[in-house]
């Protein structure tokens, strides 16, 4: 299986999904020359809002995609109450897997699925968080982080969403959507990739009832001594513009990382702020705009890491047992919530 791709020196990919999988999996690892897109697998047969070429063969099933012996890899684009059963079958199987966030709905399945992985110890695998790959946060983080002594963090992400999303698996915790799995999670990922590992969290979690707003507030305490305060809101909000803002204020000065949340060819934006001198600001990062989505190229660089992982052996991240991670502190936020009261993170 291996010799066989690396005597092609390409790896044959199998997609299963079809939203993400087309819009942003396909269109990103089109771009790595390293991989040759063989199947495509989903359910609905409307296929007039994706163009397709007809040498990529489509499965309406997802198992006959992963029993294709000329594909060695799969990438998982599917509602996450669905990854288990999926993960399990590719597994068994011996493909390579590239999953979408959050890999599953709970750390109980998350813990399942990378005890089956350990076993298997010729198969590479990834899992798509892709924050830390944005042009600013990395910006940031090698120019300018190193160097800060910073007093106080907050994380500020509105979520505005409509009637026709409420209904959707994305806004169901239970299905693997919801603020938690749909939003916090990539907050956990792209935190633990700026300030350290997390060593405690104090959240509470609430719903109001005529509104369907959910909100999530509280801290997060960090190895390196740093804290960062929680305000988180998805549902249909009213009077509040949509915004996703990362504030670090230190001695001298503050920084923002900042997206306004119009459409999802939005970038992240690095502002500098002199201390009390908010009229100076200055842009220290900014994409220049584009009309694609702007999950593209960070999954495009995730998608080398799978492919310098399967072809020269490298092992990347993140990774399950990062993802795992993920899982085990949003099971402990979700306890904090309950209890309402500091828990720590084994």
């Amino acid at each position: 299986h291996q010799f066989f791709i690396e005597m092609q020196n390409k790896i044959n990919l199998g997609i299963i999904g079809k939203n993400f999988g087309y819009h942003v999996i396909y269109k990103s690892f089109l771009k790595n020359k390293k991989y040759k897109i063989r199947g495509f697998a989903f359910k609905s047969k409307k296929t007039d809002k994706i163009k397709i070429p007809n040498k990529i063969k489509i499965y309406s099933n997802w198992k006959k995609l992963i029993l294709d012996k000329k594909i060695n890899a799969v990438a998982i684009a599917v509602p996450p109450i669905l990854h288990k059963e999926i993960l399990k079958f590719a597994i068994k199987n011996n493909k390579h897997i590239f999953c979408e966030k959050p890999f599953t709905i709970s750390y109980k399945d998350a813990n399942l699925i990378c005890n089956l992985v350990k076993r298997k110890k010729n198969i590479c695998h990834m899992v798509n968080y892709e924050f830390s790959n944005i042009d600013a946060f990395r910006f940031f983080k090698k120019n300018i982080l190193k160097n800060l002594k910073i007093n106080k963090i907050y994380l500020n992400w509105i979520i505005k969403l409509n009637r026709r999303s409420n209904s959707n698996w994305k806004e169901n915790h239970l299905e693997g959507g919801g603020i938690i799995f749909n939003y916090i999670c990539h907050s956990i990922y792209y935190l633990e990739f700026l300030f350290g590992k997390i060593t405690s969290i104090k959240t509470h979690i609430s719903l109001e009832k005529k509104s369907k707003i959910k909100t999530l507030k509280g801290n997060m305490f960090f190895n390196t001594g740093l804290t960062v305060k929680l305000n988180v809101k998805a549902g249909q909000i009213k009077r509040t513009r949509p915004i996703h803002e990362l504030k670090i204020f230190s001695k001298n000065s503050n920084y923002i990382l900042k997206t306004k949340l119009n459409s999802l060819s939005d970038q992240f934006s690095l502002i500098f702020i002199p201390k009390n001198s908010f009229k100076k600001k200055k842009i220290l990062y900014e994409n220049i705009k584009k009309e694609s989505d702007f999950r593209i190229v960070p999954t495009l660089v995730n998608s080398k890491r799978f492919s310098n992982w399967i072809l020269k052996d490298k092992i990347n991240s993140p990774n399950f047992f990062d993802a795992k991670r993920i899982h085990l502190i949003i099971s402990k936020m979700l306890i904090s919530s309950k209890k309402k009261e500091k828990i720590y993170i084994n």
